[in-house]
């Protein structure tokens, strides 16, 4: 009985995160769809909001998706851990498509460690 108690629990907490985890992708593509241009058109200053909330949310999508499709019911994977290990994707990310295009966008680095810190807290 405690046994199927505890798997009742995990189920649930893997439905919430793939639920979070899929709400914030489609809040991604629907800032990409209006927010981005609409800003972009009107030429706002928004502290490079625009150009960079796919890292401020990029992070918690990570950890959210990988502990509500990847984890197994036996496993415990740390959250924290999972946390800097989508932050350095990001970061690597940044560095390879910086290389590739020759620019660094340390703005989309800045915000994937900030997204950790809100993530993790």
């Amino acid at each position: 009985m405690k046994e199927q108690i505890l798997s009742d629990k995990q189920r649930r907490a893997k439905r919430i995160y793939g639920t979070v985890g899929i709400a914030l992708t489609v809040l991604c593509f629907i800032l990409t769809y209006f927010y981005r241009p609409y800003a972009y058109s009107h030429h706002l200053n928004d502290f490079h909001l625009a150009d960079s909330y796919t890292s401020f949310f990029g992070v918690p999508i990570i950890v959210c998706l990988t502990q509500a499709f990847f984890r197994k019911e036996s496993e415990k994977w740390s959250i924290p851990k999972n946390i800097v290990y989508a932050v350095l994707f990001f970061f690597v990310w940044e560095a390879v498509d910086g290389f590739l295009a020759k620019r660094m966008d340390w703005v989309d680095i800045i915000a994937s460690v900030i997204s950790g810190c809100y993530t993790y807290v």
